[in-house]
């Protein structure tokens, strides 16, 4: 996976929760989220490309611990697996024996999306949001505009569940028209994770190709 697809993922997770803004359901999703001591997370991917005109669909799984322990892991038909915690961020491509490590710093290169549910930025600060008329029972959804120019993220749109104040889905638009969405299936919160999650171990045989100290 190139690095611009990992930081768009790892930025949907760092921005959310800290919608401080005077919108009385988005402070409540603030809130909310800002009490959490961790959660898991089931979702639904789709990724449109807009040259090829083809769409490629993939489940997985979220972890998250404040305040950048990270597990995110996709099943077939590409595997996938992203690890973030406290010292070090690796990608792991199981079916091309093939992995990344980065330094945490990679987190900061871009202001967006792992932000938007984890609640490590403000909203505020970041983007203009505007409220989109929703024709969804019990869904409220936002579009975002990033205050600067971001060619892998042009606009967010944020689906929120108006019962549970959770995120429902995020779709995000770059550049060149392709498209991230990720639907949430099932969300639990405080609940037990093991922090061997956010470890890595690797098959001997796994290729890493190492950019921790590259700038």
């Amino acid at each position: 996976m190139k690095k611009i697809f990992l930081l768009l993922l790892l930025n949907l997770f760092i921005v959310f929760p800290a919608f401080a803004i005077d919108n009385a359901l988005l402070n409540d999703v603030e809130n909310n989220y800002q009490k959490m001591k961790n959660f898991k997370a089931e979702f639904k991917q789709e990724l449109f490309h807009r040259e090829s005109n083809t769409i490629q669909k993939r489940t997985g799984f979220l972890e998250f611990m404040p305040p950048t322990f990270i597990h995110w892991e996709t099943n077939a038909p590409n595997k996938e697996l992203i690890v973030c915690n406290s010292k070090e961020v690796w990608n792991y491509l199981p079916d091309e024996e093939l992995a990344y490590r980065y330094h945490t710093k990679v987190l900061d290169e871009s202001h967006a999306v792992l932000s938007v549910i984890t609640g490590q930025a403000r909203i505020k600060d970041n983007f203009e949001v505007e409220p989109l008329e929703t024709k969804e029972k019990n869904i409220q959804d936002f579009i975002l505009y990033p205050l600067e120019s971001n060619p892998q993220m042009v606009e967010i749109t944020l689906s929120i569940d108006t019962k549970t104040k959770l995120i429902k889905k995020v779709v995000v638009l770059d550049f060149f028209g392709n498209l991230n969405t990720i639907e949430f299936t099932k969300f639990s919160e405080n609940t037990k994770i093991d922090k061997k999650d956010f470890k890595l171990t690797l098959p001997e045989e796994v290729e890493i190709e190492d950019h921790y100290n590259k700038k």
